[in-house]
């Protein structure tokens, strides 16, 4: 008899310690969840940080305004910077906005980041141009299905830059005539 009760003591013992490590490992995997979604956002953010760092630290931005004032004079190789360039940001979005379908959007002092207003901000910048739009028009077979409604939608309506509105208004919010150069 005392053998059945220390053996029902031990299975007892046994499956709260079972119960116990179950819980812990069911922790450590939410726990390593969370620090992958957090690994996520942050390299998402460091792709987009490259890219603004590649403005500066290249020439890009000296061939992204010829592709704007003037595109009928980019050479092979220039059009091919740019190109991988413009690769690289629609890589970027279809990344940021995969992220944020899936949940791993993130906040900014408070606002949370919707990818779809950021590609919007950003179509003068990157497709506002001859060179920008005829790249996209070239490539949005392979582009996510959800920025290529946007970017349709958005490019109809919008003019073609020619670079000047871009720096006029860039000078009238800073107080300087907009005709000046």
């Amino acid at each position: 008899m005392q053998s059945s009760k220390l053996n029902d003591r031990l299975q007892l013992f046994a499956s709260v310690g079972l119960l116990i490590g179950l819980a812990l490992v069911a922790y450590e995997i939410r726990q390593n969840n969370e620090l992958a979604r957090a690994d996520s956002v942050r390299v998402m953010l460091e792709g987009w940080q490259a890219i603004a760092l590649s403005e500066y630290e290249t020439d890009i931005t000296v061939l992204h305004v010829k592709s704007i004032r003037e595109p009928q004079n980019l050479t092979l190789p220039e059009v091919g910077k740019l190109s991988a360039w413009l690769t690289n940001v629609m890589n970027q979005y279809m990344l940021t906005f995969a992220m944020y379908d899936h949940g791993l959007g993130y906040s900014s002092g408070g606002v949370e980041y919707n990818p779809g207003d950021e590609l919007v901000a950003s179509i003068d910048y990157y497709f506002g141009g001859r060179f920008g739009r005829s790249w996209y028009l070239e490539n949005r077979y392979w582009i996510d299905a959800q920025i290529v409604e946007i970017l349709d939608r958005e490019l109809a309506a919008r003019p073609i830059q020619s670079g000047d509105s871009y720096l006029e208004n860039i000078k009238s919010r800073l107080g300087v005539d907009p005709g000046a150069r």
